[in-house]
């Protein structure tokens, strides 16, 4: 049972929970999360600086002892990354967020943080070293090469944007983690076109605020998780229903 149903009252949970399975629309999802955003920013811009810190500690690493540093240590950053989506998860769902429950999922979810965090980034380099590879080449099968490299990119970029708020959802906290990827990937399938613009909107947000730095580790990060969440619980929630119901009893 979540925080929010130990403190709330019982006869407002169906209505509640019809209100938040509603679907969202990509305008409506920025919307709410500014709201969010602005509203907790006490929370989620510490966790966001955290993340920063790390993102620096690499950058530092690669001035001093070369790039494969921050190569080596890009899955720490899927630790500060997780307590971020758990607040966010948190905020979304309308429960009670403190800054403690994002040092909490990080321990909690070591391992599934990590293993994301290296699965993606590091897959995430090598489909870019591909594409920059192949166009290098000059030759038809390294472009061949590079374009299937730049759609594997695409894909993996569309799927990490819907996968860390299932992976940080406080209500999915004691599924296994294969359960919350194979979900994450579901949504993915049934809805590729939504997916695309959450990640075309994430991805714009990040390349901007890379540009003005400060932004990247103090606010860009905490506002795409919340602007992931709110878009991608609502139909977590739903086609988990879904799912449940076509499951044999």
């Amino acid at each position: 049972m979540s925080r929010a149903d130990q403190t709330g009252d019982a006869d407002d949970e169906p209505f509640e929970r019809a209100e938040f399975l509603e679907r969202r629309s990509l305008a409506g999802a920025i919307r709410e999360a500014l709201f969010d955003f602005y509203h907790h920013s006490i929370r989620l811009v510490p966790a966001n600086v955290l993340w920063g810190l790390v993102l620096i500690g690499l950058g530092w690493g690669a001035l001093v002892a070369g790039l494969w540093i921050p190569i080596l240590g890009l899955p720490l950053l899927g630790l500060p990354l997780i307590g971020i989506y758990r607040l966010a998860g948190h905020i979304t769902r309308g429960e009670e967020v403190v800054l403690s429950d994002a040092i909490a999922a990080a321990r909690q979810q070591f391992l599934p943080a990590l293993v994301a965090a290296a699965a993606i980034g590091w897959s995430l380099l090598l489909l870019a070293f591909n594409v920059v590879g192949g166009l290098n080449s000059g030759s038809t099968l390294g472009w061949i090469l590079a374009t299937l490299a730049g759609w594997g990119f695409v894909a993996l970029a569309i799927y990490a944007v819907v996968l860390w708020p299932v992976l940080g959802d406080p209500e999915r906290a004691d599924d296994s983690a294969g359960e919350r990827a194979r979900l994450a990937g579901y949504l993915v399938i049934a809805a590729p076109f939504r997916a695309a613009g959450l990640t075309v909107v994430a991805v714009a947000l990040w390349v901007v605020s890379t540009i003005a730095f400060a932004a990247i580790v103090t606010i860009t990060v905490a506002y795409v998780a919340c602007l992931s969440s709110r878009l991608v619980l609502p139909d977590a929630d739903r086609l988990a229903a879904r799912l449940a119901e076509r499951r044999p009893h």
